[in-house]
């Protein structure tokens, strides 16, 4: 043989190794992306219940945390003091945003922001209303009016805002599942 016929096998040798290496860097690739999305699948299935459900709990605290529904929960006509109602929902508040707070990994950071915002926005709002109506001076039922009148001033309302973000990020993730 000559060293054009070697150079030409070469050619033609190198060409096939080429070929086939393509050909196997083709089929890995496609085995690596079956394998992702059965995985992400499988991740999927795992944390699609405990996020619905961290967005049912978050969903549930900002119910009842809502001043709409809190202050009725806790029926301020039997309180003989002011600063026992105040120190109640302080405490109601708290508890209620301690039980959840691990669920915030499950949420996503715009619905736990969100939450976050509203349950600031409310305290804030018993602040400013501590502030301009002392316990002291004011009635239970009179402080908590004054309060309300305060809270209905304020939008758009924290914990509407809060509760469209739960629902928006339950649809999304009912979209991923479908």
């Amino acid at each position: 043989m000559t060293g054009m016929d070697w150079l030409a096998l070469l050619i033609v040798a190198l060409s096939g190794i080429v070929s086939v290496g393509v050909v196997l860097l083709f089929f890995w690739r496609r085995e690596m992306a079956e394998r992702e999305k059965l995985l992400s699948h499988q991740v999927l299935q795992t944390t699609l219940p405990l996020r619905l459900q961290a967005l049912e709990r978050a969903a549930l605290f900002l119910e009842r945390n809502d001043p709409n529904h809190l202050l009725p929960r806790l029926q301020p006509h039997q309180f003989r003091s002011t600063s026992d109602l105040i120190q109640v929902i302080a405490q109601v508040i708290q508890e209620e945003y301690l039980h959840n707070a691990a669920q915030q990994i499950y949420t996503g950071p715009r619905v736990w922001w969100a939450l976050r915002q509203a349950r600031q926005q409310l305290l804030s709002t018993l602040q400013e209303t501590l502030a301009e109506h002392p316990p002291q001076q004011t009635p239970p039922l009179v402080w908590v009016e004054k309060f309300k009148e305060k809270w209905r001033a304020i939008s758009p309302d924290p914990f509407q805002t809060a509760l469209m973000q739960v629902h928006a990020e339950m649809q999304r993730l009912l979209r991923l599942e479908g």
